[in-house]
């Protein structure tokens, strides 16, 4: 069986019926206790539960490296209600002690706690109120009592995001395997600049962890759903790209990473894996924005942000005010910046219809304005690249309507295209 028809069925077993029978069994047969005091209630190994129920709550495909999925569990021991959160895994992880290890011949799977996840030790520190409370203190962000976290995002064995308040201010921890801890400490620090409006790092309280900042204005997402009563508030996109324009040349010395369009094929493999039903029109996208993109002429490169979009970059009265998740800052290519923003927005009607009724013309707007600083075609099929990015990252209907907006820009792309080739002999692959 081949990698990706394993894990097409991984995600099929994980997901299904008999997934909480697995869990079930990772927890009372071969997952040790928790921790005194974090899980009490929690069952000793082999020690008897009632009212099992367990619920899938995300799903993370990552092909070629595994699969990992969320579940919300409740259960009953010795009369007490437990409700916790664990993660199944086929990523290869470190051995800990809170780790249950199950094999059916075909795969192994490993169960953990997710405060307990084996590539993220600073979690569970970094999720207890009083811990926290003290490392904001250290940081002259609250006065040392217990503060409030809330866990804003977890990928296993990638990284949590928890949001803490103490004393009414607000500070955000992430939670990185140690070597890419260190990396995101550098990139704040190369940000310092007021007009950038990086997040200062307040603390690095473990070598997995980093207190930031909260970051000045609020997010993009919300000038944009606000964008016909409050106009003013709502950037120019040449306003936003400016922020791109003023990264330090230092960047270009960071370690370069994959944009999404360079990876196009790995996020090909896990929309195949939510649409398997789809994989002719998938690889129909995948293919068309390859090709096309080897036409035009190479892009130079540049310092990027990397992952530049409405819910990382921040505003206040109508100007960029801060960009926050540096992970991908480095060398790249800026049309890769902005068909991260224009792929992004143009999925939010999707998303909440409701919200951005009005985002279809917003987007179309902002695409003409940006590309007039690049190579049309090229920002129009990267941009049906990225939306193809997002197309594993939500239910399947929703899936199916990505998917139809990455043929929609492709089919943009192509039209764009034709009314202007290319100004130079096109570049193949190899060459670029």
């Amino acid at each position: 069986m081949s990698t990706a028809a394993l894990e097409r069925e991984t995600i099929d077993l994980l997901t299904g019926p008999g997934a909480g029978e697995l869990l079930r069994l990772a927890v009372t047969g071969s997952a040790p206790a928790a921790p005194a005091g974090r899980h009490a209630a929690a069952p000793a190994a082999g020690e008897t539960i009632t009212g099992w129920t367990a619920e899938v709550d995300s799903v993370h495909h990552r092909p070629g490296a595994g699969v990992s999925v969320g579940y919300k569990v409740s259960y009953a021991v010795a009369d007490v209600d437990v409700d916790e959160y664990l993660v199944a895994s086929t990523a290869e992880v470190p051995e800990a002690p809170g780790v249950a290890v199950l094999q059916d011949g075909v795969r192994t799977l490993r169960v953990w706690r997710r405060a307990q996840d084996p590539v993220l030790p600073g979690l569970e520190q970094a999720l207890d109120p009083a811990t926290v409370g003290l490392w904001l203190a250290s940081a002259d962000v609250g006065d040392g009592t217990p503060a409030r976290v809330q866990l804003l995002s977890y990928r296993p064995t990638r990284r949590a995001v928890i949001r803490a308040t103490a004393a009414d201010r607000v500070a955000y921890l992430k939670v990185l395997p140690e070597k890419r801890a260190r990396r995101l400490e550098r990139r704040h620090g190369m940000l310092a600049d007021p007009i950038l409006g990086a997040p200062a790092v307040l603390a690095r309280p473990l070598p997995t962890v980093l207190v930031l900042a909260a970051a000045a204005g609020r997010p993009l997402a919300e000038a944009v759903a606000a964008a016909r009563s409050r106009p003013d508030e709502l950037p120019d996109p040449f306003g936003v790209a400016a922020w791109l324009d003023a990264l330090p040349a230092g960047v270009l010395d960071l370690g370069a990473r994959s944009s999404w369009v360079d990876r196009i094929d790995f996020h090909a493999d896990a929309a195949r894996g939510v649409l398997p039903e789809e994989g002719e029109r998938i690889q129909a996208v995948e293919h068309g924005v390859r090709d096309l993109l080897a036409t035009r002429p190479a892009p130079p490169t540049v310092p990027t942000h990397g992952d530049f979009y409405e819910a990382n970059i921040f505003t206040s009265g109508g100007q960029v005010s801060a960009v926050i998740d540096l992970d991908s800052l480095g060398p790249g290519v800026r049309e890769d910046d902005l068909a991260t923003l224009l792929g992004h927005l143009a999925v939010l009607r999707g998303l909440a219809p409701r919200v951005y009724p009005h985002v279809d013309e917003l987007v179309a707007d902002w695409f003409d304005r940006l590309a007039t600083t690049c190579d049309p075609p090229s920002l129009a099929a990267r941009t049906a690249g990225v939306v193809l990015s997002l197309v594993a990252g939500t239910g399947h209907d929703e899936a199916l309507g990505r998917l139809s907006t990455a043929e929609l820009w492709l089919e943009h792309a192509h039209r764009l295209a034709a009314a202007a080739p290319p100004p130079v002999s096109p570049v193949t692959r190899e060459e670029r």
